[in-house]
């Protein structure tokens, strides 16, 4: 279907309820379900057990999948989990956080000799391929991952080793000429502690990243497609995540 029905040709789990009932229903006995966008350079996978994947999480099983045979850095955009950086600690490796886009995903993968890249919205390549995501290549690797171990017991034994983690993002209505205006006035405003946690370092690689001492973090950056500010937390459990997000939206609505 040409119009993808009329919606956007997004992987996103909106978009995938057919392909996740199939998978999840054990009546099927399958196995892994994998889709693409419209031109096949992003990837989502479905479980059995947990429906679409959150893409954090396929990043981070396909990198403990690659250390298996093969060693090497890791890089990130500055909204993607941290579990990468675990793994990568636990096997001697570094991890380079780059600003949201493939292009610097790409540039960091040559500058280090990268094993693996990639960011949150379901882009990623790796050492040897071309410096662009591809999605083709990426359902191949899971399918490889999982044939060396079933993707649901490969993350189950990534969290028990490295800790939860759960993730989420909102956006917020901006217009694009007041994006730098926010991030000015926010600069102001960035408070001390969030949800009670301290802050303990300010990263301003693309918006602002508050790295709370409790390991949590909270994001803040605009589009630069849309109108509007990301919102993106980190922490141990999706009740985190919703007050991470609810207090970033105090913070930056205001100033908007």
């Amino acid at each position: 279907d040409v119009t993808f029905g009329g919606d956007s040709p997004e992987p996103s789990a909106e978009h995938l309820s057919e392909l996740a009932d199939r998978v999840t229903d054990p009546e099927n006995e399958v196995d892994l379900g994998v889709a693409n966008d419209g031109d096949a350079d992003r990837i989502a996978v479905v479980t059995p057990d947990r429906g679409v994947l959150d893409a954090n999480l396929f990043y981070a099983a396909c990198y403990d999948r690659l250390l298996e045979t093969d060693a090497g850095p890791a890089v990130r955009t500055v909204s993607t989990t941290f579990l990468v950086d675990r793994i990568a600690e636990a096997h001697g490796e570094e991890v380079y956080e780059t600003p949201v886009g493939f292009k610097w995903v790409a540039e960091a993968m040559g500058d280090h000799d990268a094993l693996f890249g990639g960011e949150e919205s379901g882009g990623f390549t790796l050492r040897g391929h071309v410096r662009e995501k591809d999605g083709v290549l990426m359902a191949l690797l899971a399918a490889s991952a999982h044939a060396a171990e079933p993707f649901d017991d490969r993350v189950d034994r990534l969290l028990d080793e490295h800790g939860r983690i759960a993730s989420g993002k909102v956006s917020l209505d901006c217009p694009d000429d007041r994006k730098e205006g926010v991030l000015a006035d926010l600069e102001d405003h960035i408070p001390d502690s969030v949800r009670g946690s301290p802050v303990a370092k300010v990263v301003t690689l693309d918006g602002f990243k508050l790295l709370l001492e409790n390991g949590s973090w909270l994001l803040v950056r605009p589009s630069g497609t849309e109108p509007k500010l990301r919102v993106y937390a980190e922490a141990d459990s999706d009740e985190a995540v919703e007050a991470l997000l609810g207090e970033g939206r105090e913070i930056v609505e205001p100033l908007i």
